[in-house]
Parts: C-alpha cells; sequence; structure tokens
C-alpha cells in the first residue's frame, strides 16, 4: 500500500490552487521526532504510477522501502499544471523562434512554497523548520528552478537537487547569475545530466555543454565536499532514470 497524503491549497502567489503529495517518514507516528523536509517539484509523479502523464512515477516510496540507509526525510511533492514553463523556468524563453513565450514566474512559484506552503508544513508536520534543514529539488526545469533557488533563495533552502537540468533555454541569464551569486549559504548542490536526455544529438550536447558550464562556475565558489557534479553515461530524460539516482542524492543531500 502507497502511503502518502494528498491536500490543495490555494496560492494567492500564483492565483491557482495546487494539488500538494506529502511522504513521511516510516518512523514518524513511532516517535516524537522532528525531521528535514525536502520541496519537490512535479509533485504528481514522485510516488505513483497512476498518477503520472507518462505511466511511470520516480518510485519514491518503493526506494524507501527498499533501501533502509537512506536519511528520514518528509517529502513534500507540488504538483505542476499547465502553467509548469512559467513557474518552473526564471527567465523569458521560446520552445522555438515563431512561438509563444514561457517563463518568468519561478520568484512568485518560490514565494509561494515559502511564504504559504511551508508555513502550511512546519505548523502540521514536525519539522525543522531552519534553512540548513530545508532542501529543494527537481528534474529538468524542475532542475533549473532548483538551482535558481540555490542562487537566490538559499536564506530559506540549503540543499538543492538540480537533475538533468534543462538549462540551455535560458543559459545566458542563469550563467550570468550564477557569476553573481552569494552561494555562502549552501550546504549541499548536487547537479547531474544524462548522456541521452534527448534522440536529438544537438540537443544532448546542449544539455552537456550547459550543464558542464554552470557547474564549472559554482565549483570554484564551493568548497569540494558541498557540491557534486555526475554526467549518467547512458541516462534518458525519464522518471525511470531519476529513479535510479534518487537513493545516491539523497544520501549526498541529507547525510551531514
Amino acid at each position: 500500500m502507497k502511503e502518502y497524503t494528498v491536500f490543495k491549497i490555494y496560492s494567492v502567489e500564483l492565483k491557482r490552487e495546487i494539488r500538494i503529495f506529502v511522504s513521511l517518514p516510516k518512523s514518524y507516528y513511532k516517535t516524537d521526532k522532528f525531521y528535514p523536509v525536502l520541496y519537490m517539484h512535479d509533485g504528481q509523479n514522485l510516488f505513483d504510477d497512476i498518477l503520472t502523464k507518462y505511466g511511470k512515477s520516480w518510485g519514491i516510496l518503493e526506494t524507501y522501502e527498499n533501501h533502509s540507509d537512506l536519511p528520514e526525510i518528509i517529502i513534500v511533492g507540488i504538483e505542476s499544471g499547465e502553467s509548469r514553463s512559467d513557474e518552473l523556468v526564471p527567465y523569458k524563453f521560446k520552445f522555438d523562434k515563431d512561438g509563444e513565450f514561457f517563463g518568468g514566474k519561478t520568484d512568485d512559484y518560490i514565494a509561494f512554497i515559502i511564504n504559504t506552503l511551508k508555513v502550511y508544513i512546519d505548523r502540521t508536520y514536525r519539522t525543522f523548520k531552519s534553512s540548513k534543514n530545508t532542501g529543494i529539488m527537481g528534474s529538468s526545469f524542475g532542475g533549473v528552478c532548483s538551482t535558481y533557488a540555490a542562487l537566490k533563495y538559499s536564506k530559506y533552502f540549503t540543499r538543492f537537487g538540480c537533475i538533468s537540468n534543462a538549462y540551455f533555454p535560458i543559459q545566458k541569464e542563469m550563467i550570468k547569475l550564477t557569476k553573481q551569486a552569494d552561494v555562502s549559504k549552501i550546504k549541499k548542490i548536487y547537479l547531474d545530466v544524462g548522456t541521452k536526455e534527448s534522440e536529438s544529438k544537438e540537443r544532448v550536447t546542449e544539455y552537456l555543454e550547459s550543464n558542464q558550464e554552470i557547474f564549472d562556475i559554482l565549483k570554484d565558489k564551493l568548497d569540494p565536499e558541498v557540491i557534486k557534479f555526475e554526467i549518467v553515461k547512458d541516462a534518458i530524460h525519464h522518471e525511470s532514470a531519476w529513479e535510479k539516482r534518487f537513493p545516491e542524492i539523497i544520501k549526498f543531500l541529507f547525510n551531514g
């Protein structure tokens, strides 16, 4: 039986109702302990295959069942919808030359997490409320959003999982921000990219080069034990690939 809680919360920042998925550690109801919290984008894709668009979730609940050595954390999944590209990408961009603009609402999205969702989660569950015990993580545009949070919102989050990052549509802006950002508060940041993120060789090159460029800037600003970057051989842009990497990512982010 899959054990997670689902509720809806209205975001004044985004002017929409958002479905939230919460997974508690196994020990939650057996102890009076407090726990770190990880906020994850695309919440509908985390726990249950039935809810996903492509029929495969991250399998996070099964992963915790099969790995007894994972850090105990509260995972809060935030459902994405039609406005996903607007909310997860911090700068305006086009998917193609003649298309419409997307992006630019990430500050509103993160404001929702900080000012509305986190307040509710901290009030409802036994959480460590401080930034040093709060993380944010996602894949693709969710990885872009998590990187942006590391660069702008490390007052509120200090542990960042940035997976299969689709930086390339806004690479110039991300490079500029990465160079300028104060990253001194970051406790852990994980970045990765697969070598088969797309069927297009040109797009794969964009993925690899843009991720390498962001990492190269960050590694010169952070101590080696704080940052980890993986180029994952043959990894595709899919939940099945992210599921495989999840255990080691969580260990890196929340152990120490």
